[in-house]
Order: C-alpha cells, then structure tokens, then sequence
C-alpha cells in the first residue's frame, strides 16, 4: 500500500483527473491538505462523490498550545495571550504583537483577496470588508438582515439581503466564521431564523474589530464555542419560552445545556446566569462556565471554571 499526499492544490479540474487515475491504477491512500474554498466546496464533493472521508483541522485548542509552549499548567498569561491573539499555529513563531498582527493580516488578506474574491468574483472588496467586519462586531449576537442593512446605510452603503447572505456564506465556506443554528428546547426542532456567528479565530477578531481588544465576554463565549466543536458537539444556541440559553451541545447519545459568563461578581448575576435554565425540566446536565475559581452550584446546575472546561478531554 502506498501513501500520496497533495498540499494546497491549487487547479481542481486537473487535479481530480489525476487522484482518479491513481485511484484506478495503483493501490494507493491519497491524503490532500489545502485550505482554499474551492477544494473544501461542494463542487470538489461532486467531483470525488462516494470516494473520499473529509476532515476540517481547527486552529490549536488552548491544551494543545500549552503543549507547544512546554507549559504543564495554565497561567494566566497564557490564557490572555490565547483569548486576544488566537491559535493559529504559525502565529507562535512570533514574540512580539507587531509581527503577531503583520501575520495575522497577511493570513486574512491571502484568505480574502486570493480566496474568496477570487473565487466568486466579488468586485466590490470594501463591502466585502464592511460585512466581515459587521459579523466580527457582532459576535454572537442574533443575526438580522435588517440590522445589517441599516449599518451599510450609515456606512454610505445599498446592499440587498441576497448579495449579504451571499457574502456571508463565502466567509463561513472559507472557515473564517460559522453559523450557529438556533434550537427550540421545548418544541425540540432546529430554527433556520435569527442564527448566530461565532469566528473560527480570535486573533482574526482581534485585528478586524474596531476597538483595542473584542469584548472578553463575547469573546469567552466564542472560546467555548470553539471548544465544543473541537471536542465533537453539534452545537446550537437554545431558545426557551422566556429567553434562550448559550448552548445546545449533542453528540450521539449525549446532550448538554451550557450558559457562559466571563464572571459571577454577586447574587444578581448568578441569579441571571443560573436562571437561564428555570423553564428547562427535562434531566439533561446543565452547565454554567465562567472564568471563576470559586465554585458554585444551584438547584443541581454544575459550575465549571472555563480553564478546567478547555484542559478537560472527557468533558
């Protein structure tokens, strides 16, 4: 048996001719690495139909960079290094921010101009910009053509609803962002309306937002987000009869409810925290994940430090 590998390929039409070819005449595995969105686009699924296993590499999980570092336990520096500039892997051969940023852009830009735009033949880059910067902004916070439409206005800019969805999808088909679908508790079905959008990286947050650093607690939120899907959960956010809850995370025979918070200072917040979960009955575990190292619990809701939930493979 023979092992090939191709990286980064570049022109599919050529290249799916040769993979079948080798298929036909040799006894080989073929592995094929690249992260361009025609090769991870339906139109290569309709190439290699029925002949391929596809899988999607995350960036590092926080456990995994502490690995690289040669850190046995988490430090605080660690973590606000990982929560501001994220995990792409190439990013730690850097030591300073400036040449953190000088990477991170160039990652961005080869991902946007030579990608995307390309691709799909997008003319109009600055809108392109606008509504990438609009989703960064709004992070985890229900998704509203509406709401969009109206901040395009005040940037001097028409757009319709379709030429936004259309954008918006190019983004998540490049990895730079994903849909999370909400899921009604009660009625137990999937809502295709009022999604949210979380970024697949912090540190493509960090430079595309318009402040000096993302909001934490946006930003812890999207940490668990992308945790989850590193450890194999589906993932949706969860409407109740009176609000929602961060997460719905399943996996075969698994499902748990998680609300975030950055910190839980007094009585109040703890009451809205661990409140979130009052109009759910079923016996499902419940879960409230926040940065504090005092542990508490309520009417059997399980508080996890947000360390101990990243560091955790059995979770």
């Amino acid at each position: 048996m023979y092992y090939l590998f191709f990286d980064e390929i570049q022109n599919v039409e050529n290249f799916e001719k040769v993979v079948n070819s080798l298929r036909a005449s040799q006894k080989v595995s073929i592995f094929i690495t690249g992260s361009n969105s025609r090769l991870l686009s339906e139109e290569l699924s309709t190439i290699l139909s029925g002949r391929y296993v596809s899988f999607r590499i995350n960036p590092l999980s926080y456990k995994e960079i502490l690995q690289l570092k040669g850190i046995e336990k988490s430090t605080d520096e660690a973590f606000r290094d990982f929560m501001k500039w994220g995990s792409l892997p190439n990013r730690f051969q850097f030591q300073n921010e400036e040449a953190i940023k000088n990477y991170l852009y160039g990652v961005l830009d080869s991902i946007i101009l030579r990608d995307v735009v390309e691709r799909l033949k997008i003319r109009d880059t600055s809108l392109f910009n606008l509504i990438l910067q609009y989703i960064i902004d709004t992070i985890g916070r229900e998704f509203s053509a509406e709401n969009i439409i109206n901040f395009l206005k005040n940037e001097g800019r028409e757009v319709s609803t379709l030429t936004i969805y259309s954008y918006i999808e190019a983004l998540c088909k490049a990895l730079l962002i994903r849909k999370v679908y909400r899921y009604d508790v009660h009625g137990k079905a999937v809502l295709k309306t009022l999604n949210k959008y979380y970024v697949t990286d912090l540190g493509i947050a960090q430079i595309k937002n318009n402040k000096t650093e993302i909001d934490k607690s946006y930003a812890i939120e999207n940490i668990v987000y992308n945790e989850l899907i590193i450890k194999g959960y589906e993932v949706f956010t969860g409407k109740t009869k009176k609000g929602e809850i961060d997460f719905v995370a399943t996996k075969p025979n698994k499902k748990i409810y998680i609300q975030v918070a950055f910190s839980i200072p007094n009585e109040e917040t703890k009451k809205r925290e661990f409140g979130a979960y009052d109009n759910i009955n079923d016996n499902y575990t419940k879960y409230v994940i926040s940065l504090d190292k005092i542990t508490y619990e309520y009417n059997g809701i399980k508080h996890v430090n947000l360390i101990d939930f990243l560091l955790d493979d059995e979770f």
